[in-house]
């Protein structure tokens, strides 16, 4: 997803300057920082904390990495809890909670269907009917305990999880929150469509982001100290023998979703003060929104016309409702 970023509402009597821009690949995507801060050594620092923070989350959730704390849970067939970090606990317990919202359209254990879609998509071919039934029968939310904080519990022996659609909203906040401990808390980071905003720049009343449509308009939208996350097919779509599919994946079909529109999900904004002590594992913070926007996006992407209530401080903006 492309952003044209800049700032809103800024004092004629502030001299403006360009933020400090850094650049950085990560989950498999590219992660942008943007810093304002007059002392470049300080934001160079700072965004290098950030990074190494973003590639301890990348170890931890990458299904691409078999060493990582979810392969190996997705390995595991352990009776019983099996301990994961504080980390991959606090994402599931946000996860669990938008796939009870909307009805399991947003799942964290459709890896089965992840893994077999990429091989679709890299033969541009669809696969068996039985395949997709097999690996659809190992996918089901209800079947994931998760307590929170340290430990979960797999109710069947073969669930596997895949953070894709929440992961990148949390890392984008986590990052905001790492460069506000590192005194540079005026800054934008985007992960893919991922976007986290803290505070404004200096003598400005927010960041200011263009939203790229389908149909090749741009919306403004404004962000401070919250994040914004836009799910859709614009750009990660395979077309197979004359249809188009979707990178995200339809529960109900178990393929690539053939029925998407472009939503732009945006999170609440929290204080300075609440900004100042975020943490990962607080399903109450700024960074927990941040994961929230990204999974509530992926599900109403394919949601059609189905309702999800979102929660308090929530708003989306729809491709259809531009129409």
């Amino acid at each position: 997803m492309q952003y044209a970023v800049g700032v809103a509402g800024c004092r004629a009597s502030v001299e403006p300057r360009n933020p400090s821009y850094f650049l950085h690949a990560a989950m498999g995507v590219k992660v942008e920082v943007r810093i304002d801060e007059r002392d470049p050594q300080k934001a160079r620092e700072a965004a290098i904390a950030a990074f190494a923070r973003i590639d301890a989350l990348d170890a931890l959730w990458s299904d691409w990495k078999p060493d990582s704390e979810v392969s190996r849970f997705n390995q595991s067939v352990v009776d019983g809890p099996i301990e994961v970090s504080a980390e991959t606990g606090a994402a599931l317990a946000i996860a669990m909670e938008v796939a009870y919202a909307t009805e399991g359209r947003f799942d964290p254990t459709i890896a089965p269907l992840v893994a077999l879609w990429r091989q679709s998509r890299a033969a541009r071919a669809l696969p068996s009917q039985a395949a997709v039934d097999a690996a659809r029968r190992r996918v089901n939310y209800r079947q994931l305990e998760c307590n929170g904080v340290s430990a979960l519990i797999k109710l069947e022996p073969s669930l596997a999880i895949d953070l894709g659609g929440i992961g990148k909203g949390l890392a984008a906040a986590e990052v905001v929150a790492i460069l506000a401990t590192k005194g540079c808390p005026r800054c934008l980071v985007a992960v893919a469509g991922d976007l986290a905003a803290g505070e404004a720049p200096e003598g400005c009343d927010s960041w200011k982001v263009d939203i790229a449509w389908p149909d090749g308009t741009t919306e403004e939208i404004a962000l401070l100290r919250q994040s914004a996350s836009t799910s859709g097919d614009a750009e990660q779509f395979v077309a197979i023998d004359g249809v188009k599919y979707a990178h995200i994946i339809d529960p109900t079909t178990g393929l690539g979703a053939t029925r998407t529109q472009q939503v732009t999900v945006i999170g609440a904004r929290t204080s300075s003060e609440e900004l100042a002590v975020a943490s990962i594992t607080d399903p109450h913070s700024f960074i927990a929104n941040g994961g929230r926007v990204d999974a509530f996006a992926t599900a109403l992407a394919i949601s059609g016309d189905h309702p999800i209530q979102l929660p308090t401080g929530f708003r989306v903006i729809r491709e259809t409702a531009r129409k």
